[in-house]
């Protein structure tokens, strides 16, 4: 079989092309999926956000001092710290009060005085408290501690 000059040529070009093809291919896959990467985590980054605007739970703390605690109502009403502003937590089973080196508290210890921090899950306009750290006795609890005679 006799070749001309011209179709090896255009059998040089047929190889260049393909080649230049498969590897245009290749950089193209290899680029897609180098950037799929970020996107996945930055799809990842944005789910809390999304959870927060569509009603998800919302951990939160308190600090201030027990204004009142009322166990038949099961209310709880601290001051807040900073300011002269009352918040008001509904007191429901499944949540523990202690002090910060975990020493446990039974909810009546919560005298009005008491300096406490308290950690809750905020769903729309729903409370629902976690924990209850003691910070501080109030008036009653050091009352009944006192000092030893000397």
């Amino acid at each position: 079989m006799i070749t001309s000059p011209s179709s090896r040529l255009f059998s040089g070009f047929r190889r260049y092309t393909i080649r230049a093809t498969l590897g245009t291919m290749l950089v193209l896959s290899v680029s897609s999926r180098l950037n799929s990467a970020p996107a996945q985590e930055e799809h990842k980054r944005k789910m809390p956000i999304v959870d927060k605007i569509a009603g998800g739970t919302n951990h939160q703390a308190f600090t201030g001092t027990v204004a009142s605690l009322d166990l038949e109502q099961r209310v709880l009403e601290v001051s807040a710290s900073e300011s002269k502003t009352v918040e008001i937590f509904p007191i429901k089973k499944g949540f523990s009060v202690s002090t910060a080196d975990g020493k446990k508290y039974k909810l009546a210890a919560l005298i009005p005085g008491t300096s406490v921090m308290v950690y809750y899950d905020q769903k729309g306009d729903h409370r629902t408290v976690k924990q209850i750290v003691v910070l501080e006795a109030g008036a009653g609890e050091q009352k009944k501690k006192g000092t030893p005679p000397s």
